[in-house]
C-alpha cells in the first residue's frame, strides 16, 4: 500500500466502534507492518481484545493486490499461539490462495457490460 493510503486508513476510525485494547506508536506500526508483509500472515495476540488470539492472510486479485483478508480468531485460554499457527494458518492459507486464484480466473475472463434492467 502507498504510504500516503496507508496514512489515510491508519486515520480512519474502526467501524466497529471498539477501541483496540492495545495501541501502537506509529514507528511500531510501521515496524509491525512491514514484519507481515515479509512473513505473509498477520497475528494478534490479546490485542484486538483480551481474551481473543487471531491470525489473518491476504485474499489476492490476479494482479497480486490484497484485495480482502479472511482470519481464525480463537480464546487464547483454550488455543496456544502455536497450535494456531501450526493447526489453523495451514487451513487459512489454503483457503485463501484457493480464493485467490478464482479471483485471478474470474479476473482473466473477458467481462461484459450489460445494460442496466429498467
Amino acid at each position: 500500500m502507498p504510504p500516503a493510503r496507508l496514512d489515510e486508513v491508519l486515520a480512519t476510525p474502526s467501524r466497529s466502534g471498539i477501541e483496540p485494547w492495545v495501541r501502537h506508536s506509529r514507528a511500531t506500526l510501521d515496524t509491525m507492518l512491514r514484519e507481515v508483509n515479509a512473513r505473509g500472515f498477520a497475528v494478534a495476540d490479546n490485542e484486538l481484545a483480551p481474551g481473543i488470539r487471531s491470525v489473518a492472510v491476504p485474499i489476492r486479485d490476479g494482479r497480486g493486490e490484497v484485495r480482502a483478508a479472511m482470519n481464525v480468531t480463537v480464546n487464547s485460554a483454550e488455543t496456544t499461539t502455536k497450535t494456531l499457527l501450526d493447526r489453523h494458518l495451514p487451513h487459512l492459507q489454503r483457503a485463501a490462495g484457493a480464493i485467490s486464484s478464482d479471483w485471478a480466473l474470474w479476473q482473466s475472463r473477458p467481462q461484459l457490460d450489460l445494460p442496466a434492467r429498467t
